[in-house]
């Protein structure tokens, strides 16, 4: 799909939003595709709209956003995404700042534009969320960050499950358990996945004819490498002792499973789809997090 650059005022109008003070909460807006956003603060320059994703080490910026603001390039790296890994410029950004919470001097990654007509400018990850407690509450499509120390009695009810986070062999992310049609597996804790992945481990475990799918949406992941998919509903996933009926999951052997090291099992990535209704309380510096009762009814899941 052909892309076309959009002015920084533009992109600031389409998130309708201002600056907000630390302990707040922020909007979290669709891009137009199944992901959410926030509103960021990119060099003291905004707002324009970012994903806050669990599942990112750091902090990205798409390369239109970075030749439109004129970022200087820096040695390439090698970054792994969900779908494979590829050689990528970095830049330097002097701030990103959300909800009040801001970080100085970050290294982050330029990655390929997207191929559809989703709004974001960037990711960014664990890096701005060290050191807060950070509140996804998706029936309400709020974000908050808090700075730490917080008082997590006033924060949770009493209905709360707290979850001790895996950890994975190559990155930050954190892991829970989880079931699919009653059949135990490991899943990669990722606000930045609109959808839930299974590996064909965990699809041929719990019962699941992958065959029987349809064909499902081609992952490219942050390195812009195909990965095709079949795509159906499973019965019930279970994690946090909750469980969410008729879950669309998508089935493919990612690569990233093998460089979490979960691959040879059951494995999944869990993605907005799946916690759509519920409250995401997370404290990654911790490695910690838990599922809440939110205020708000439940909101209809992005596929």
């Amino acid at each position: 799909m052909e892309k076309t650059m959009r002015p920084f005022s533009a992109i600031a109008a389409s998130c309708l939003l201002f600056a907000a003070p630390a302990g707040s909460s922020v909007p979290l807006t669709p891009a137009g595709n199944g992901h959410l956003v926030v509103p960021a603060f990119v060099n003291g320059k905004g707002t324009v709209p970012f994903i806050l994703d669990t599942g990112a080490d750091g902090t990205h910026v798409y390369e239109w956003f970075a030749r439109q603001q004129a970022l200087k390039a820096g040695t390439p790296i090698r970054v792994v995404g969900m779908t494979g890994a590829a050689t990528m410029p970095t830049y330097r950004l002097d701030s990103i700042s959300v909800d009040g919470r801001t970080i100085r001097d970050v290294d982050v990654t330029g990655l390929p534009d997207r191929k559809d007509a989703e709004i974001a400018a960037g990711v960014t990850g664990n890096d701005l969320m060290d050191g807060a407690v950070s509140i996804f509450d998706f029936p309400c499509r709020t974000v908050s960050l808090l700075p730490k120390p917080v008082s997590m009695r006033r924060i949770l009810t009493r209905g709360a499950v707290m979850i001790r986070g895996g950890t994975v062999a190559e990155g930050t992310q954190l892991t829970l358990p989880v079931t699919v049609n009653g059949t135990a597996g490991i899943a990669v804790l990722d606000t930045g996945s609109r959808g839930t992945q299974i590996n064909t481990a965990f699809a041929r475990a719990a019962g699941i004819d992958s065959d029987s799918f349809g064909r499902g949406e081609t992952l490219y992941g942050a390195a812009g490498e195909a990965t095709g998919t079949r795509e159906g509903k499973v019965g019930a996933v279970t994690f946090a002792s909750r469980t969410v009926r008729d879950v669309t999951v998508r089935v493919a052997d990612l690569s990233v499973f093998k460089s979490f090291g979960i691959g040879d099992g059951p494995a999944m990535i869990l993605g907005i789809n799946a916690m759509i209704g519920q409250r995401l309380v997370y404290d990654h510096q911790a490695g910690r997090f838990w599922f809440d009762r939110s205020r708000c009814s439940g909101a209809a899941a992005p596929r």
